[in-house]
């Protein structure tokens, strides 16, 4: 049995609505059980270990009554993702950055300000994944934004190449409390192949600043944050992919899991060179190969062949907002090189007008109401190109 003050503290009191009351108390005996038994949640705590198990429990959920739930409640978001530059030094060969036509006053740093101004309209937020499309170390304050949800136990994550830190910065990542995932962008199992993907990268750095951060992690004895690979299958690495398995195994660090992916989507730039379906042999093979490695393999959504129904999408429930406050409906949107398209179908401008009148505004209320109606193509326009989830074959969820 929780005490009491310890479920306050995770949960901040009960939820008005009976159902996802008694979900998120079930959430909350599961953090709490296993911050008392297991060491890596001890070192979260409780509040950060909930916030963790919340992301589990209701994100991209497949339970059908948490499903219908969301639906029935929509919920104000709990989970955000928030790019905090558009700015890279890389021109990596499958990336929409390295193709942009834009104005380069739109590729600026999101400042503090407009950064705790946003995140302060979330109140009872669980995660956040605070990255860029460019590089997030190229923004002088992204540290700062880091330790700013940190302080609050808002778990975290990053996607990072790793290329403009040192080896000794990887430690200010062990000093957190509530980062959970430090994932590298790592696409080739060889430096030359690695190198001819990831322009400007140099792959022996990146080596470096990884065995850095498995250093630190064990010089703290700390579990998080988790160290985490993921790539991008594509026309110049796809035969790596493999061979990749025993290269990361090779370094001896402690691996919290792989996980591969296609490219989101396929635009112009990238179709002929680079971009392909992920080849259907490689799932057992990279799976065998995992479990004989010990290393969890894991596959992307958008990898995946058998995808969920489109009216059971809950991807709305995590926004996703741009450095100019631009809010779109999710990440599942990005990768097109159509960023202008983006923006002319946002949901809405953060530094324009509160997210709760956005969240409660017609885009979203049609978004939601049209998904769960069948009415796929009418929800918005990226939903006519979701490769997450199926807009071909949808279920009978909702009678």
């Amino acid at each position: 049995m929780i005490p009491e003050s310890i479920d306050f503290l995770m949960r901040g009191g009960d939820h008005p609505d009976e159902e996802m009351n008694n979900f998120e108390k079930q959430v909350a005996e599961s953090a709490f059980n296993a911050v008392l038994t297991r060491t890596q949640y001890a070192e979260l705590g409780y509040k950060a270990t909930y916030n963790l198990f919340h992301l589990y429990n209701f994100y991209m959920t497949r339970n059908p009554q948490i499903v219908k739930m969301l639906y029935r409640l929509q919920p104000y978001p709990e989970y955000i993702e928030m790019e905090v530059t558009q700015n890279c030094p890389l021109r990596c060969i499958q990336c929409e950055h390295t193709y942009w036509n834009e104005d380069s006053s739109q590729n600026t740093a999101l400042s503090f300000k407009n950064f705790k101004n946003t995140m302060d309209q979330f109140p009872n937020l669980h995660w956040a994944g605070n990255n860029a499309l460019g590089d997030p170390f190229t923004n002088p304050d992204y540290w700062k934004m880091l330790k700013y949800l940190d302080d609050k136990h808002v778990c975290q994550e990053i996607y990072t190449t790793s290329c403009l830190l040192k080896p000794t910065q990887m430690e200010k990542f062990v000093k957190t409390n509530a980062q959970i995932y430090v994932k590298f962008s790592l696409d080739g199992a060889t430096k030359e192949t690695y190198e001819g993907i990831r322009k400007n990268v140099n792959f022996d750095q990146v080596v470096e600043n990884i065995k850095a951060l498995d250093y630190y992690k064990k010089k703290h004895h700390k579990h998080f944050p988790e160290i985490h690979f993921h790539f991008l299958v594509m026309k110049q690495n796809y035969k790596e992919a493999e061979q990749y398995l025993d290269f990361l195994n090779s370094l001896g660090i402690n691996i919290g899991g792989v996980m591969y992916s296609q490219l989101l989507h396929c635009f112009p730039e990238i179709e002929k060179n680079t971009f392909m379906p992920f080849p259907k042999e490689l799932f057992a093979k990279l799976q065998a190969k995992g479990k004989k490695l010990n290393i969890p393999v894991s596959f992307n959504a958008d990898a995946l062949q058998a995808k969920p129904p489109a009216n059971e999408c809950v991807a709305w429930t995590m926004p996703y907002i741009f450095p100019d406050g631009s809010v779109i409906s999710c990440c599942c949107m990005n990768e097109q090189n159509r960023r202008d398209w983006q923006r002319k179908t946002k949901m809405g401008n953060v530094f324009e007008t509160p997210f709760r009148e956005i969240w409660n505004g017609p885009a979203y209320k049609k978004l939601r109401t049209c998904l769960w109606n069948k009415k796929i193509k009418e929800a918005h326009p990226v939903c006519e190109i979701c490769n997450i989830y199926d807009i071909n074959n949808l279920s009978d969820i909702n009678g």
